[in-house]
Order: C-alpha cells, then sequence, then structure tokens
C-alpha cells in the first residue's frame, strides 16, 4: 500500500477474517476491495471504557435529538451514551480522507455525526436487519416491517449503499434510495483456498463429471433457524434412505444439537479446522443448504461454487442465485430427495462480479478524492 494513499475509515463488527464466519469473510471482501483500489481502511476500535458523565449526558442529548430510531435495539441512554461518545472520538481522531464505510448499520446515530463532522457515508449492509432480529424471528409480521421503516430512514442518511443480494437492493430501490448491488465473492486468500479445493475435486471427479463422496451439511448448530434448516434435510434423507455415500455434518454445536442422529447413517463432527474443512469440501458429493427467514445472501454458496462443489439448496437459501449453473434449488421433500439421488457434475467457476467491484472501487476512489483535503460543512 502506498504511503500516500487515502485511508478510509470503516465500522463494523466483524473481523476481517478469510477463513472465518460468513460475516468476516464479507469485511474481508470489502477490505480487500479497497486495497485493490489503492485505498487505505481503518477500523473503529471502541474503547474499553468511557467516562461516565459522557455516557450520560452523550445518550440523553441522542435520544432527544434522533428519537427512539437513534438506536435499532432501542438501547437506553448509557449504551447509546457509550456509543456517541466512542463514535466521536474515532471520527475526531482519524486523519484520512473524511469517508466511513458503515457496515454495522444498527443505528441513526453514527451516519448524523459522521455527516456533521463531514464525512460522506458509504452503506455497506450485511443484511436487512429488520428481518434477522430475535424479535423477527419470534413474531414476524406487523412489527418486522413497522423496523423496516425506521431501517429504510437509517439508511438514507447514506451517501451510498451497497447491498449484498440482488432483492435487497430491489427492496431499497423501491424506497428510492438508489442502491448498488455488491455480492459476496470470495477474497483472494479465501479464493486460492478454494481453487487448491476445485483442483483436487477435478482431479477425483467421474466421467459424468460427478464426485463421489458423503452429502456435506455445514452451519453453526447455535443459530435456531439453521439448525431447523439442517434437522429438515437429516430427516428427509433419512426417511427415503441414507444415502451410500453418507451424510456428514460439521459446524458449530452440531455434534450436540444433532446427537440424536447420530449412528443412523450421519456423521457429526462439530467445529472443524480449515485444513479439515477443505478436505470435506474437496471429498463430498454436493453441499445442502436450507434456510428459513433472515435476509443478506448466503455466502457459503459463491464459496462453493469456486470450489467447485454443486450446491442444493432451498429456494429462501438459493434466492439471490436463481439460474446459477451449479445451484440446485428444490422446493420441498420430493424435489429434495430427487436432487440428492442425482449425480451432481463439479460446477464451472463463477465469474467474478467485476463490474459491480469496480463500481464500488470507484465510488470510494471518488469520495475519498473529494473528501481528503477538507471537511464538509456540518448538517
Amino acid at each position: 500500500m502506498n504511503s500516500a494513499a487515502p485511508t478510509l475509515l470503516r465500522w463494523t463488527r466483524f473481523a476481517s477474517n478469510s477463513r472465518g464466519t460468513g460475516a468476516e469473510k464479507r469485511s474481508a471482501q470489502i477490505r480487500a476491495l479497497c486495497e485493490d483500489a489503492g485505498l487505505g481502511l481503518v477500523d473503529m476500535q471502541p474503547p474499553a471504557a468511557v467516562p461516565r458523565w459522557r455516557v450520560w449526558v452523550g445518550g440523553l442529548a441522542a435520544r432527544l435529538r434522533l428519537g427512539a430510531g437513534a438506536s435499532v435495539d432501542r438501547a437506553g441512554p448509557g449504551l447509546l451514551g457509550y456509543r456517541a461518545a466512542f463514535y466521536r472520538d474515532a471520527l475526531a481522531r482519524h486523519q484520512g480522507a473524511r469517508v466511513l464505510l458503515w457496515e454495522t448499520t444498527y443505528d441513526s446515530l453514527l451516519p448524523a455525526l459522521a455527516g456533521a463532522a463531514g464525512y460522506r457515508v458509504v452503506a455497506l449492509p450485511h443484511n436487512l436487519e429488520s428481518f434477522v432480529t430475535a424479535t423477527a424471528f419470534a413474531n414476524p409480521g406487523r412489527q418486522t416491517f413497522l423496523a423496516l421503516a425506521d431501517e429504510v430512514a437509517r439508511l438514507a442518511a447514506a451517501d451510498a449503499i451497497f447491498t449484498i443480494s440482488k432483492e435487497e437492493r430491489w427492496l431499497l430501490e423501491t424506497q428510492r434510495l438508489g442502491p448498488h448491488y455488491l455480492p459476496f465473492f470470495p477474497d483472494p486468500v479465501l479464493a486460492d483456498d478454494c481453487r487448491q479445493v476445485r483442483t483436487r475435486r477435478e482431479s477425483r471427479a467421474r466421467p459424468d463429471g460427478s464426485v463421489a463422496g458423503p452429502l456435506l451439511l455445514l452451519g453453526s448448530a447455535f443459530n435456531p433457524a439453521t439448525a431447523r434448516g439442517m434437522r429438515r434435510q437429516m430427516e428427509w434423507l433419512l426417511e427415503a434412505g441414507a444415502p451410500g455415500g453418507g451424510i456428514t455434518v460439521a459446524g458449530n454445536q452440531t455434534e450436540t444439537v444433532f446427537a440424536d442422529m447420530a449412528g443412523r447413517g450421519v456423521r457429526l463432527l462439530g467445529s472443524v479446522s480449515t485444513e479439515v474443512l477443505q478436505g470435506l469440501l474437496g471429498d463430498c458429493g454436493a453441499l445442502l443448504v436450507d434456510t428459513e427467514g433472515g435476509a443478506g445472501a448466503v455466502t457459503r454458496i459463491p464459496e462453493a461454487l469456486l470450489a467447485g462443489v454443486p450446491v442444493i439448496a432451498n429456494t429462501n437459501a438459493g434466492r439471490d442465485q436463481f439460474g446459477t449453473s451449479g445451484v440446485h434449488v428444490y422446493d420441498g421433500p420430493t424435489e429434495f430427495q430427487a436432487l440428492v439421488r442425482r449425480p451432481l457434475p463439479v460446477p464451472p467457476a463463477p465469474p467474478r462480479p467485476a463490474a459491480e467491484q469496480e463500481r464500488f472501487q470507484q465510488t470510494l476512489r471518488r469520495l475519498a478524492a473529494a473528501n481528503q483535503a477538507h471537511r464538509r460543512p456540518a448538517r
């Protein structure tokens, strides 16, 4: 990185980890795109503590200025005050371009303070938060859409918006926010891992192009929605008779949440290392994905496709990938059971979303050039 390159500021809850969770991989992708564009990126770091008087004064001021919409989780003045102090200090300390990448789009406080400090704000929501809160999962309905109205108002404060899914771009476009689409695609480190898996699979492919191996389910079972989808797939598989290649299940807490499935043709591995995961992807027949509710996009799918792994997904999980070669979508147990018995060939590698990535990078370069040496008036 050129030491004279413009440096942007970012607020995200997630580490830029190429081999981490889906959210961490998205943050890693965004960092890699910035660096490829010749831009530095500094992540805001929350302080260990903020003086109590600043917490309460800042919290009350935020609530008076922004009302209940100051925080998506309706936090009290204490947490709002902590955030206000943290945001103000981080914005003031930043020595680079007055451009903020806003990944953690939970509250309206940060864009308001950033705008007042002369920053241009680029929103990069990992998903529409209104659809993934505990309340939304427990009691979907009218309250979710009321929360969505608040979220749209928050995002309207941004100077540019880039969504991870086509569906979210369309939804925000109906509100005339002018969003852009920036799909998930593995960053260079993860992409290299995927290509190594693809090489292994192509060397093992049978004449029909498929790889003989177990069906693979990946997911964190501590997430109730994820666990329900994984259990549904296992039950459908066992109902029709366990496939000859077997069923392998991996992910955090899968060995305990699905303990009752052990010994029924299901191999439970729990959390696995990167090396073990690469081996599982290299040897499996297909990756199975079943999600319900939620928002954003399933990052495992483009990763699996780059690795040469065919994906069998329900319509919700495959929503951003309809028509993509290698993604086989089902609606209900009959279609699912038919798909898992078909030999599925190694899919072609998906192309890098060059146009969408270039649009994102050009936006950042333009904003950085216009806001490098001066601040805009407070608004």
